[in-house]
């Protein structure tokens, strides 16, 4: 007599569990996460000519897009697992930008540019946070880089003569022992070895305050909640973190407001004529197209010539 067994097979709970998954599933464990399309490069000549070069210690992750083209925030990455996962792909250096608000006044212009990273992990299981922002301000005077601060956590470093490459402060993100990460200043070692996927000084497409594509773009990063990350550009954020990063070391700058018409007029030039390059450059496109389309008639009529000639040999 044929007793029916009780309990289901092995291969039977297999299937059960297969097809009823875990509730606590993390999908960002399971696949990747879409990346986020940059923004174009806009911003003035000067924060473009004193903006840092980065590179970034092999326990630390990229910089990447905060928001996309449509106006989408990254959501970032989970803070559990390896320290580098998915946010030290290379596509994260491809889709990256910096964020910069200056402000000038009294004969000093600070310029604050700001950094998004996806996650902070550290090796410990429960710290660590989702989303980091780090920035770098470099105060100018005379046209010349007079002193440099990078973030570190709650504070600042600095430096008055920080190495330079092209006339852009070096500047490597890493991570400290024990902690989370922050930047710090790139010492000859860090000169001799860059350790990114470009292999060499990173200076990622930099997006001015004014900069975003409308003002919408703007008020969503500045309003969005990014858990135990700052964003420092904002209103409410950008005069402090300048009073932090100034010290005593900046005579006469004022870190609450923007100097006055003489600073204005400047920048206007300098939009000015970016606009009219914009201009040059596309008319040369069109001139281009035209001796092209010239070309092209000329080598045609060229041989309707050589056509008529023959035309005529026959007729004789």
């Amino acid at each position: 007599m044929h007793i029916p067994t009780l309990f289901p097979s092995t291969l039977g709970l297999v299937s059960i569990v297969s097809a009823f998954p875990s509730r606590m599933s993390n999908p960002e464990r399971l696949s990747r996460r879409l990346l986020l399309r940059k923004l174009d490069t806009n911003a003035d000549e000067d924060s473009l000519r004193y903006q840092p070069a980065l590179d970034f210690d092999k326990d630390s992750c990229y910089h990447t897009a905060a928001i996309d083209r449509d106006g989408v925030v990254n959501k970032g990455l989970t803070n559990h697992g390896p320290i580098t996962r998915h946010c030290r792909d290379r596509d994260r250096l491809d889709n990256a930008n910096i964020y910069t608000r200056k402000r000038c006044n009294n004969g000093w212009c600070a310029y604050m540019y700001e950094y998004y990273f996806e996650t902070d992990r550290t090796r410990l299981p429960l710290s660590g946070h989702r989303h980091d922002w780090e920035n770098v301000v470099v105060f100018v005077k005379d046209n010349t880089i007079q002193r440099v601060v990078a973030s570190e956590h709650r504070t600042y470093l600095h430096k008055d003569k920080p190495l330079l490459q092209d006339g852009h402060p070096l500047i490597v993100y890493h991570k400290c022992f024990m902690s989370t990460h922050n930047l710090r200043f790139a010492n000859d070692e860090d000169v001799k070895e860059v350790e990114n996927d470009y292999g060499k000084w990173v200076i990622a497409d930099l997006i001015g305050w004014d900069g975003f594509p409308t003002p919408e773009f703007k008020k969503r990063l500045s309003s969005h909640k990014f858990g135990k990350a700052n964003f420092h550009l904002t209103d409410g954020q950008f005069a402090w973190s300048l009073e932090k990063a100034a010290g005593d070391a900046v005579p006469g700058f004022d870190c609450q407001k923007d100097g006055g018409k003489e600073y204005k007029n400047k920048d206007k030039d300098e939009k000015k004529d970016a606009r009219k390059e914009k201009q040059r450059e596309k008319l040369k496109e069109k001139d281009d197209e035209g001796e092209e389309y010239e070309d092209v008639n000329e080598d045609t009529g060229g041989e309707k010539e050589n056509d008529t000639k023959k035309d005529k040999d026959e007729d004789k």
